[in-house]
């Protein structure tokens, strides 16, 4: 019995080190990108490490027995967890040295811990217990103490009578081409579909970039990325501008955020305005599989089925059925990440909707194409991955949908539906496989940035399907156009209203993705690079791309819509077009140079000619 226990205790101190090893990257991770793990989570993980090799240790414990027995105790648990950790690393070179460091870090704290218990026991408890504090808090605490002071919040006028609420709703890492609305064959969208046909569909929507917080600063801004700022090279939404939230909180509204998106958060500065959050991001649902001990559960078949979306979607609801109609008109932002990677993390009746392969092998892929998003190596069978994957995505994309539709059922049952500005888009597109690049954030070919968007308002928008190219950048000055407010500011793209009625669409349609010094893969699509920047430009059907390399990519999407062919010199009349056009629209926004710093100040010199052009656009006097 004493063994079982000296094992079960040395079981829990190499435990009590482990914990702190695997929680210790998430404090890295907050300073570099300023994403921090929730405590929470962090808590979790390291509870589920402690009593995993606690009972590790009483298993282990025979070793004990054996001359310098807790020697090779402590050796055995180190290999099990060592074994266990690269087993389940992520496809990675970013990600996997994390995992392959935990286990002989571990092994180094527990034995300086021994080494100093020999001498105070006392002292080697304290220090190990204030390890783990601080592993589980540091990352919430870094950024709490480097985020920017919000301005309080203060009382401003009431609203005008009959003011609407505002839904806007992020169905995020949706692309435009898995919507059965714009086309697709399965039936993954019947909500958006209904709603779609209530409203005006904009059947070309770009996303103004290829990730969240790039996106979402555009969103939250009408502007785009290389002017408001949150981007790969700068993770933070400065204060420069006004946000819809506090535009829309000064004209008297109540703004409300419901997020499982991480992103959406205080410390990246996307979250201004909001009077309050509901923080479901601090489920850790989302990102849990970024932790060892979560992935561990999911292999083992005890991993969560929800990236936070249920969370999300009963807080609205509670919020919908405790404030009646009538009351202080409300802007609700939510976002969705149901299709988001890892793919396979969802109910099970919405994983199999449309594959009859096992949750063990779409778990496997699933994991793997996550790896592949941080640089991993791509499946060696495409084909197979791409299917698999496109099973799954669509399948995420579906039980988003059936969240959307009890957002839709919470303001029927309060009797606002049809007196709401109800706006559905995605930050975001997705790349399953094509041009052999997986996940989002570094490619501009179209399923990365074409997406879906429609607008609900029965008393103000007719029913339209809308085939103009737009920029989802639009949305801001759209909902200021219905609620008939201004723009403290210059907006990059004014109010998409008039394009549903054959006008114009209200600005230009580009997309920006700027370069990610840690990306470890350069092998890549030449739009996909991300050691470089680059910038899309749409006039038409016609899409040029440039990067700060110098390099220019011209695809006619009417005839090549998979973005086969570069156009770039067989149709030179067509690039010195659009790259006149990209310099115009440079200039009259104000956006710098693809190879120049945002705050650089840098504009185009523009000649006279350009000049009378930009002045029959209205942009100059």
């Amino acid at each position: 019995m004493a063994m079982l226990r000296n094992g079960a205790l040395g079981g829990a101190v190499f435990g009590l080190a482990a914990a702190a090893a695997n929680a210790l990257p998430a404090l890295l991770q907050a300073i570099m990108v300023r994403i921090g793990m929730p405590p929470e989570a962090l808590a979790q993980a390291a509870a589920i490490d402690l009593a995993l090799l606690t009972v590790a240790g009483t298993l282990l414990a025979p070793l004990l027995r054996l001359p310098h027995g807790r020697s090779w105790h402590l050796l055995a648990l180190a290999l099990l967890w060592g074994a266990a950790q690269f087993g389940l690393a992520l496809n990675s070179p970013l990600l996997r040295i994390p995992s392959l460091a935990a286990a002989p870090l571990a092994l180094v704290l527990t034995g300086a811990g021994v080494w100093i218990a020999h001498r105070r026991v006392g002292l080697a408890v304290c220090l190990g217990v204030g390890l783990l504090a601080l592993a589980i808090t540091g990352p919430s605490s870094y950024l709490a103490l480097t985020t920017p002071a919000a301005e309080p919040h203060t009382k401003f006028a009431a609203a005008p009578a009959g003011s609407p609420d505002v839904v806007l709703i992020v169905l995020d890492t949706v692309r435009a081409a898995n919507v059965s609305a714009y086309g697709y064959a399965r039936p993954t969208t019947p909500v958006f579909d209904a709603l779609a046909a209530e409203g005006a569909l904009f059947l070309d929507a770009t996303s103004p970039s290829t990730w969240s917080l790039a996106s979402h600063g555009s969103l939250f801004t009408g502007l785009f990325p290389s002017v408001h700022g949150a981007h790969f090279e700068h993770a933070f939404l400065e204060t420069q501008s006004p946000t819809l939230a506090e535009t829309l909180a000064e004209a008297g509204y109540e703004t409300r955020c419901f997020t499982a998106n991480a992103f959406i958060s205080p410390s990246l500065g996307l979250t201004r305005g909001f009077q309050w959050t509901d923080e479901a991001w601090r489920s850790g649902g989302a990102g849990s599989t970024f932790l060892f001990a979560f992935r561990l559960l999911d292999w083992l078949g005890f991993g969560s089925d929800d990236k936070g979306g249920r969370a999300v979607v009963e807080s609205f609801e509670r919020w919908a059925a405790d404030s009646p109609a009538g009351s202080r008109p409300t802007f609700a932002f939510l976002n969705f990440l149901e299709a988001h990677f890892p793919y396979h993390q969802l109910p099970d009746d919405y994983l199999g909707l449309f594959t009859e392969h096992s949750r063990s092998e779409l778990q496997a892929l699933s994991m793997e194409l996550m790896g592949v998003q941080f640089g991993g190596e791509p499946p060696a069978d495409a084909a197979l991955a791409a299917r698999l994957a496109t099973d799954m995505y669509d399948g995420g994309i579906a039980y988003t949908d059936y969240l959307l539709g009890r957002v839709v059922e919470a303001l029927r049952s309060r009797g606002t539906l049809d007196q709401t500005l109800l706006i559905v888009l995605a930050d975001h597109g997705e790349m399953l496989g094509e041009h052999n690049v997986w996940g989002h954030g570094a490619a501009l070919y179209e399923p990365g940035i074409r997406v879906p968007l429609l607008v609900r308002y029965p008393t103000r928008i007719p029913i339209a399907r809308v085939a103009t190219p737009v920029s989802t950048v639009g949305v801001y000055a759209t909902i200021l156009d219905l609620l008939g407010l201004t723009s403290q500011t210059k907006l990059h793209v004014e109010s998409l209203l008039p394009a549903v009625s054959g006008g114009p669409p209200g600005g230009p349609v580009f997309s920006e993705r700027h370069s990610n010094p840690a990306a470890p893969r350069s092998d890549v699509a030449p739009a996909a690079d991300m050691s470089v920047r680059i910038r899309s430009y749409r006039a038409g059907q016609l899409k040029l791309i440039t990067t700060s390399a110098g390099d220019a990519m011209l695809f006619d999407l009417e005839t090549d819509p998979n973005e086969q062919t570069d156009l770039a010199a067989s149709r030179p009349a067509d690039l010195a077009r659009l790259q006149d056009e990209l310099l115009l629209w440079r200039g009259a926004l104000g956006l710098p140079a693809i190879d120049r710093s945002i705050d650089s100040g840098e504009v185009p010199e523009l000649d006279p000619q350009m000049h009378e052009r930009l002045r029959t656009l209205g942009y100059v006097e």
